[in-house]
C-alpha cells in the first residue's frame, strides 16, 4: 500500500513551487518511463533506492538523505524505486533547474532535508504547509529575467507554430542571440526547443485523454504544422511514434 498526499503552496512560494508531495510505502517497486515533463523537480529521498535516469539530473547524498534535482528533458527518462519508499518532492516551475544548478546553497538544501527528515521521524503525517518557509529560503534571492518572463507568458497566450520566435523577437530590445543565451541560463533549452517540448507535452495529454479522428487532426490541434512534423518531433522527444506510445505492444 502506498500513502501519498499533495499540497499547493501559497504566495510567495507559489512563484516557484507548483506542488509539494509526499509518498511512502513499506515496500515499493517501480521501473517506469516518462516523457516531455514541463516542470523541474526537487526530491528528498529517505528510503532505499530512488533513481531518476536521464538528462538534467543532479544527485547528492548527505547523512543518509538523497537529494535529486531533475530538469526539463527532450528525451525519455526513467524512474526506478526499490524497497522502502519514503520521499518528499517539490514540483517546481521549469526555470528553477538552471537557477538551482547555478546557485544551489548546499547548506540550505541539507538544512531543509534535515527539517523534513526530523518531521517524518516525529510523525508520518508530515505538515506540508509548514515546509513553505524553509523552502522559500532556497528561492528568495532569485529574479527571473523580465524578457524570459515575457516569453513564457507569450507562448502561453499564443497559438504555437511557425514564426513564433520571429514574432516575439520583434518585441525585444536586445538581439535574439542575446535572448536565447539568457533563456538557456535558466531553462537549459533554447526557446525553440522549449516550445517544441510544450507541443509534445500537449500532444501526449491528448493521446492519453482525448478522442481524435486522425493523427493529422491531433497534430494540428496540438500546434504542429502537419502530421509529418508532429511524428518526427514526437519520435525525437519520446523515442517512439504516437501510435506506439498509445499502443506499446506495437513497438
Amino acid at each position: 500500500m502506498v500513502y501519498s498526499r499533495t499540497y499547493r503552496p501559497k504566495a510567495p512560494l507559489s512563484q516557484f513551487v507548483e506542488v509539494i508531495w509526499v509518498g511512502s510505502s513499506v515496500n515499493l517497486e517501480i521501473n517506469a518511463s516518462h516523457f516531455a515533463p514541463m516542470f523541474t523537480e526537487l526530491i528528498f529521498n529517505y528510503g532505499d533506492t530512488f533513481k531518476v535516469e536521464g538528462q538534467h539530473v543532479e544527485t547528492y547524498d548527505h547523512n543518509n538523505i538523497q537529494y535529486l534535482i531533475s530538469g526539463l528533458k527532450t528525451r525519455p527518462f526513467r524512474t526506478r524505486v526499490s524497497g522502502r519508499y519514503q520521499t518528499v518532492g517539490f514540483i517546481l516551475k521549469p526555470f528553477c533547474y538552471g537557477f538551482l544548478k547555478r546557485n544551489l546553497d548546499a547548506t540550505l538544501l541539507m538544512e531543509l532535508g534535515e527539517i523534513i527528515g526530523n518531521s517524518l521521524t516525529v510523525s508520518s503525517a508530515l505538515n506540508l504547509e509548514a515546509l513553505e518557509g524553509p523552502l522559500y529560503t532556497l528561492f528568495k534571492e532569485f529574479r527571473l529575467d523580465e524578457d524570459v518572463q515575457r516569453f513564457d507568458r507569450f507562448v502561453s497566450n499564443q497559438v504555437l507554430g511557425k514564426g513564433l520566435m520571429n514574432a516575439f523577437g520583434n518585441t525585444l530590445a536586445i538581439t535574439q542571440k542575446s535572448f536565447i543565451q539568457k533563456f538557456k541560463k535558466d531553462y537549459l533549452l533554447t526557446p525553440n526547443t522549449y516550445v517544441k517540448l510544450k507541443l509534445i507535452n500537449t500532444s501526449i495529454q491528448r493521446l492519453e485523454t482525448s478522442r481524435f479522428g486522425s493523427l493529422t487532426e491531433l497534430a494540428l490541434d496540438a500546434g504542429f504544422y502537419d502530421q509529418s512534423h508532429f511524428i518526427r518531433n514526437f519520435k525525437k522527444f519520446c523515442g517512439c511514434s504516437p501510435k506506439q506510445y498509445r499502443s506499446p505492444s506495437l513497438g
